[in-house]
């Protein structure tokens, strides 16, 4: 198992991401007689979902999965980069690739050339200006401009700025979907986007040979792929965006930034209201029955509740949602019509039940109290969770002090207006 001691962030070399990658993607075609094909995105050297990886002979469950690379027919912008790359061209001479401190606005100080002036035309062009006028400056130029620059620094130079070797992510980063534990023939975003890329790439290089004007639209074309492969919202375009670009996955709520490494929130869970219940045991907290029918609790199957859920199973008992058998796959027992062959070892998801055990929490949870254990009482009436006024302190349920000073206001209220009419 491999142990992670630290996380780095940078601008890999093309050197870097060849020697890095498992596997080279030189066709668009994904299977060959039903298989991955070898070369594709789709290759085993990528990690695999069942069975043993060929790259680190480990399960797809230790497999953290192997990155490829293809080879751009031609240098590209990087849309994430393009701010930077655009300081470089401004401080740098394209003669003699002198790097100065600041913009540089006048004659050169090493060769005493006159510099161009460069500005972003929009999020994806960078424009050039000089004696000859203003134009695109595509990025095989900019290219050879910044390797002009003599640098030093072994981990980084300006030229890694330009896309010449494009990564390809694991297959476990774009998985296929699956149903009831079995591939399905379609694919993930990220994987389509790249289809879209080699054939783009594949067309540019039938292109090579024609004009100049047919040239620079084919490069265009690949620039634009490769853009909305990596982050199509920068992107000026009325297409409407139905797939998801890297930048997407990682941004925003639902990213994985927020939504995965930092976000709390998982499977088994629900969220509504919270109202006190004096009635309620302290140990208890009241569960609505709409919601005691949608969650599951997953229950091991051993020699103590085998009868008694196989004979639920058979009976097709609308408490067994699904069975979870020891290879990983989960069956849909609606689907399988109570023909299921349930063994020790494996496991069901049933509905909740009076008396199960769950976790309580009320956000911000800011201490250790904030997540208590309570036994669950299906509520048949209302729609919020139910607990007893005594338990909230603990949570910072503000609601039940609300409530508190209603009642002492209600209850003022009703002894002046007793007082009034009675005499008092």
């Amino acid at each position: 198992m491999w142990e992670i001691h630290a996380v780095q962030f940078g601008v890999l070399s093309p050197e870097m991401m060849r020697k890095i990658s498992v596997c080279e993607v030189v066709t668009a075609e994904l299977y060959e007689n039903g298989r991955p094909k070898n070369g594709g995105l789709r290759d085993t050297s990528f990690g695999i979902s069942r069975g043993s990886c060929p790259t680190c002979n480990q399960t797809w469950s230790t497999c953290p999965g192997h990155f490829g690379h293809f080879e751009l027919p031609c240098p590209l912008y990087h849309i994430g980069w393009m701010h930077e790359v655009l300081k470089w061209l401004r401080k740098t001479c394209p003669h003699c690739g002198h790097v100065h401190d600041k913009v540089l606005k006048k004659k050169c100080s090493e060769c005493a050339q006159i510099p161009n002036r460069y500005f972003k035309k929009n999020a994806t062009t960078i424009c050039i200006e000089n004696k000859d006028g203003i134009r695109d400056l595509y990025a095989h130029e900019a290219l050879d401009i910044l390797q002009k620059i003599q640098n030093d620094n072994p981990k980084f130079h300006p030229s890694w700025l330009i896309l010449t070797v494009l990564p390809i992510p694991p297959n476990c980063v774009r998985p296929s979907p699956t149903l009831d534990g079995e591939e399905v023939r379609g694919e993930d975003d990220i994987t389509r986007r790249l289809l879209y890329v080699l054939r783009i790439a594949n067309s540019f290089k039938k292109c090579k040979d024609e004009n100049s004007v047919v040239l620079n639209h084919a490069r265009s074309r690949v620039q634009d792929a490769v853009h909305m492969y990596i982050d199509q919202t920068r992107m000026r375009t009325n297409v409407k965006k139905t797939q998801k670009s890297i930048s997407e996955r990682l941004r925003g709520k639902t990213g994985r930034i927020r939504g995965t490494l930092m976000g709390k929130r998982c499977n088994f869970t629900a969220r509504t209201v919270i109202t006190g219940d004096a009635m309620m045991d302290m140990r208890d907290v009241g569960i609505p029955k709409h919601v005691a029918q949608t969650l599951t609790v997953v229950e091991n199957v051993n020699r103590f509740n085998y009868e008694k859920l196989c004979s639920m199973i058979r009976t097709q008992d609308e408490k067994i949602k699904y069975v979870l058998r020891k290879d990983g796959s989960r069956l849909d027992v609606k689907s399988m019509r109570g023909q299921v062959d349930l063994q020790v070892g494996c496991s069901v998801e049933r509905q909740l039940r009076d008396g199960d055990l769950v976790l309580f929490n009320r956000q911000p949870s800011l201490h250790k109290m904030s997540i208590m254990c309570h036994r669950v009482k299906i509520m048949t009436v209302g729609k919020t969770f139910r607990l007893n006024l005594s338990c909230t302190t603990p949570y910072n349920a503000d609601f039940v002090s609300f409530c508190s000073c209603f009642f002492v206001i209600f209850l003022l209220y009703s002894l002046t207006f007793i007082s009034m009419f009675s005499g008092w």
